[in-house]
C-alpha cells in the first residue's frame, strides 16, 4: 500500500492555463456582438453646470450625419453607425481592431431638462449635448395670520 499524495493542483495546471488563455484572448480581440454582448459603447462625460447637464460622447469615426439623439425629459438614447471602409489594395490584415458597426447608449439623468433647448455640437470626433434643467420651484415662506 502506498501513500504517496497526489497533487491536484498541479494536475489541474493546463487546465488552468487553457482557461486563462481563452479569457486572455477574449479580452484583447474583436469578437462580433452576440445578443449585445461586447457591443461597443461610446465613453461619455456628463457633468452638472447648475442649470444645465453638459454630456460629451467619444465618437471616433463618426459624422454628425450617422449619429441620432433622442431626448427626453429624463433620459438621452444615443446611436449611430459607422460602414467598414472598403480597401482596393491587396493582402491580408496582421493587425484589425477597428470597430465598425452600430451602437446604442441609453444615458439617465438625475433631474428633468427641458427637450425642446437641448442643443448639439460635434468638432473632432467629441459630441458634445447641452441640456437645460427644468426650473424647479423653490417655494416660499407662509406668514401666519393672527387674529
Amino acid at each position: 500500500m502506498s501513500l504517496m499524495r497526489r497533487d491536484y493542483w498541479r494536475e489541474m495546471n493546463p487546465m488552468r492555463e487553457t482557461i486563462n488563455s481563452f479569457f486572455d484572448d477574449l479580452l484583447t480581440r474583436r469578437l462580433p456582438a452576440i445578443s449585445g454582448w461586447g457591443e461597443w459603447k461610446p465613453s461619455i462625460d456628463l457633468l452638472d453646470n447648475g442649470a444645465e447637464y453638459v454630456i460629451m460622447a467619444d465618437l471616433p469615426g463618426y459624422t454628425p450625419e450617422n449619429v441620432k439623439i433622442t431626448v427626453q425629459e429624463n433620459t438621452i438614447q444615443l446611436s449611430g453607425k459607422v460602414q467598414e471602409e472598403k480597401d482596393t489594395t491587396e493582402g491580408d490584415f496582421q493587425v484589425k481592431e477597428r470597430s465598425f458597426g452600430t451602437f446604442s447608449r441609453s444615458i439617465p439623468l438625475p433631474t428633468q431638462i427641458k427637450p425642446e433647448e437641448a442643443t448639439a455640437k460635434f468638432k473632432n470626433g467629441v459630441l458634445e449635448i447641452t441640456l437645460p434643467k427644468v426650473d424647479v420651484p423653490t417655494g416660499r415662506i407662509l406668514d401666519i395670520e393672527t387674529g
